[in-house]
């Protein structure tokens, strides 16, 4: 068997060496010239425990060439333009490329992100111009960055197909690279759609808390500890919570799919645009925080040294798309406030060589990611660089510590 993962980034690279980690061929195809030279000078383009404990493979070949196989699996990014309409071009484009070497009975797999229809709509137009008798299936990926219970090998996972030949194929193989459950479903359609449910889930639940936050704070609730409370509740509760934003390539961005897909069935989803509504506003919620706090401590907001800690969307890794922090500086950038940004993760686009340096910088703070350095950082480097007001936009610092040493402090629903 050999297998070919088109995409290798977030979802495709870990995947890969998934697979390769069972001794199957794989093939690592990305347009990203740079990229590949990395991978094949045995340079991690992600790092994390999963990755450090299968890479290099000698079972792993990176190519910019994509070669015949026996499986293609898509792995490629499903962005939205600038009006939040799905861009399904990078998926169309690596379905053309593997119809230029697909061969008779060869298993072609989507893996990326999309809403219902559009293996059927987009890839099968495609594929069918071959004139080739292939199958047709969906998984639709499961990654969740530097989560340490689940990973790529241990994820249950889901599988629909064009027919059924199809669906059961993808379903065997899935279970020779996984140790997790692989479920099958009756369509190509049901597997696109469980996605799309998955993480339109997680939305609309931030969207709630980021709501009652809001509410909370009018009333002088702390809803840290409301959440911590709800959450002694067995049944019938799930925790989320509340920040300046959210980011990444599944939350903000899956949601719209259903929404557009709606709207061409002829069904407006108000639910999923009041939650794209509510958390895409938070950043300029964060914004009004600030310019109140400033208000509170006699400072204008127009030069007002605001240090933003963290660019990347959540803890602890080096990903920053879609990340509510770029909002966050815009808003404050537009009102002439002098922004100082600075991520441990994300060194390109900082201001500042370290944590030191950055705190030098600030008059104010913004913590805008709870990275590990940051929730567990030396609370006396507030008072030596003489920080005078803390946001905290993801609810991770020690509140109590910081209003004992003067500093004025606030939380997305905690004052």
């Amino acid at each position: 068997m050999k297998v070919a993962v088109i995409g290798m980034g977030y979802v495709g690279f870990p995947l890969a060496l998934q697979i390769a980690s069972k001794q199957i061929s794989v093939l690592g195809f990305d347009i990203s010239k740079d990229k590949i030279a990395k991978l094949k000078a045995g340079v991690p383009i992600i790092k994390d425990e999963f990755i450090s404990k299968h890479f290099p493979s000698k079972y792993l070949s990176p190519s910019n060439v994509l070669e015949p196989s026996d499986i293609y699996i898509i792995c490629v990014p499903t962005p939205v333009d600038e009006r939040n309409i799905p861009d399904l071009t990078p998926v169309a484009s690596a379905t053309e490329s593997i119809a230029k070497v697909l061969e008779d009975g060869q298993l072609v797999i989507l893996e990326s992100t999309v809403y219902p229809g559009t293996c059927e709509e987009v890839m099968k137009p495609i594929l069918d111009k071959t004139g080739k008798k292939y199958l047709l299936a969906h998984c639709p990926e499961r990654i969740n960055p530097l989560d340490k219970d689940w990973d790529t090998h241990n994820t249950p996972r889901v599988v629909g197909g064009y027919d059924v030949q199809s669906m059961k194929v993808a379903a065997d193989f899935y279970r020779k690279i996984l140790d997790a459950k692989v479920y099958e479903l009756e369509t190509l359609k049901e597997a696109e759609a469980t996605k799309i449910l998955e993480n339109t889930f997680r939305d609309v639940n931030i969207a709630l808390v980021n709501e009652m936050a809001q509410s909370f704070y009018r009333m002088g609730i702390d809803i840290k500890n409301v959440i911590g409370a709800a959450s002694t509740k067995p049944f019938g509760y799930m925790p989320f919570y509340p920040g300046i934003g959210v980011g990444g390539h599944c939350i903000a961005v899956d949601p719209y799919y259903m929404i557009e897909k709606g709207r061409e069935a002829g069904f407006d989803h108000e639910y999923l645009k009041l939650a794209r509504k509510i958390n895409s506003n938070m950043p300029i919620y964060a914004a009004y925080l600030m310019q109140n706090m400033l208000n509170e401590i006699g400072l204008p907001l127009k030069g007002t040294k605001i240090g933003v800690y963290g660019l990347a969307y959540k803890p602890n890794i080096a990903d920053d798309r879609e990340s509510p922090s770029h909002q966050v500086i815009k808003r404050l950038a537009e009102k002439k406030a002098a922004v100082i940004a600075f991520d441990p993760y994300v060194p390109a686009k900082s201001g500042a060589k370290d944590l030191d340096d950055f705190l030098s910088k600030c008059d104010v703070l913004l913590v805008a990611t709870a990275h590990d350095q940051i929730v567990n950082m030396d609370y006396s480097l507030l008072s030596k660089y003489n920080i005078k007001a803390v946001l905290d936009g993801r609810n991770c610092l020690d509140k109590k510590k910081i209003k004992s040493m003067g500093i004025l402090y606030r939380g997305i629903g905690r004052q």
